[in-house]
């Protein structure tokens, strides 16, 4: 129990995202754990990813339980954190978690986004807004007007993926917004948090079918990335199949009217996959700061072609320039950080990364070729003399 505290101790104590191993803990120890780590907000004015190795490859894999994914994840649920797929290091995540497995490292994760409250001024002070604590961008978007909604749809909520988790998450808001509305219309008293919900909801109903709007108009036009159209499909199919039952109900039912409404429907559903399929999905959206963040790439690829052709014998010119390489990496993560769009998962942000670095590592300049060799494998030596 000694060793679980001081590792919750860590944990709360985290200012940015870290990885815990818990190889060994059985099923007690992470409900321990999970509970003494998160049960409590942490305070913290950004959020963090607190990743736990949970499992692994072959050449790990009996270090961790085959139950220990579970084990964690039913701690979260106990404490009253939600599982959330599309979840990210961004305050809007606040109290979710989600399970993925590494392919390229070959090891399993279950990232957790604690809750948060803002830290304590050591002032004792306010904060520049009057002491209330940064928006995070779901409440931000929940609350502004609708023009500003939209604004940030364009500039902030950039492909179908995060439109879609917006969506989801205003569709939520809406519905305890109506449930408290309605409490209101029969005179009931309302909770805390319902009391919260009703007061700070601004344009629900007109959010979410703007929203929805988008997103039909991402399908029509086929405005879809691969693993955007991939998602949509599978969706279109869940619905053919959900149809399909429908008809074949309404036609045992004697229904013909109720029949040829859905076969309608089913028809343009499989037209629109049809064209979806048939379609060239659009590229990813390239980073915020692509330019910058190419440019610091080609530094760094540099840097490190250096560091492998020098082998570590280095003058006095390439220490100082490689004394640089902390700096660029530094910089090269805030300006990834600032490029993230809203609610984007972390599999499709590292996927415009990688587009990133890739680009960068195909603009960089080859480098030079030894002089070709034009003696034919002989050494040619020079004359000191003659003779006569």
């Amino acid at each position: 129990m000694d060793a679980v505290s001081g590792l919750a101790g860590k944990i709360r104590a985290c200012k940015e995202s870290d990885q815990f191993d818990l190889s060994g803990y059985d099923k007690a120890q992470c409900t321990n754990l999970v509970k003494a780590a998160f049960s409590d907000p942490v305070p913290l004015a950004e959020m963090v990813r607190i990743s736990f190795v949970v499992g692994g490859g072959k050449q790990c894999r009996q270090k961790y339980s085959d139950d220990l994914p579970k084990d964690v994840t039913q701690g979260l649920d106990a404490i009253g954190y939600d599982e959330d797929r599309a979840a990210a290091c961004e305050l809007g995540s606040a109290g979710r978690y989600k399970f993925q497995h590494d392919t390229s490292k070959n090891l399993k994760f279950v990232h957790v986004f604690p809750r948060v409250v803002p830290p304590e001024k050591e002032d004792g002070g306010e904060d520049g807004d009057g002491g209330r604590a940064a928006r995070s961008p779901e409440t931000h978007l929940a609350e502004c007007s609708l023009d500003e909604f939209r604004r940030l749809v364009d500039q902030r909520l950039i492909g179908y993926g995060p439109k879609m988790a917006v969506l989801d998450k205003l569709k939520g808001r809406l519905a305890k917004f109506e449930s408290a509305e309605q409490k209101l219309i029969t005179r009931e008293p309302l909770t805390d948090e319902e009391q919260a919900a009703y007061n700070d909801s601004v344009d629900l109903s007109d959010k979410t079918k703007h929203l929805a709007a988008e997103l039909q108009s991402a399908v029509d036009n086929c405005q879809l990335t691969a693993s955007e159209r991939t998602q949509v499909m599978a969706k279109l199919d869940s619905k053919v199949t959900a149809i399909t039952a429908e008809i074949k109900k309404a036609e045992s039912e004697g229904k013909p009217k109720a029949q040829a409404k859905l076969q309608e429907q089913l028809d343009k559903l499989r037209n629109t996959r049809k064209e979806l399929a048939d379609a060239t999905p659009i590229p990813r959206t390239p980073l915020r700061h692509a330019s910058e963040l190419r440019k610091l790439h080609r530094q760094l690829l540099e840097l490190k072609r250096l560091e492998k052709d020098s082998a570590g014998h280095y003058t006095l010119d390439e220490l100082k320039r490689l004394g640089e390489k902390p700096e660029l990496e530094e910089a090269i993560g805030v300006l990834e950080k600032q490029s993230r769009i809203w609610f984007e998962t972390d599999e499709d942000f590292q996927l415009r990364v990688q587009d990133c670095i890739k680009s960068a590592a195909s603009s960089a300049p080859a480098k030079k070729a030894p002089p070709k060799d034009t003696s034919g494998g002989f050494t040619v030596v020079g004359k000191k003399g003659g003779r006569k």
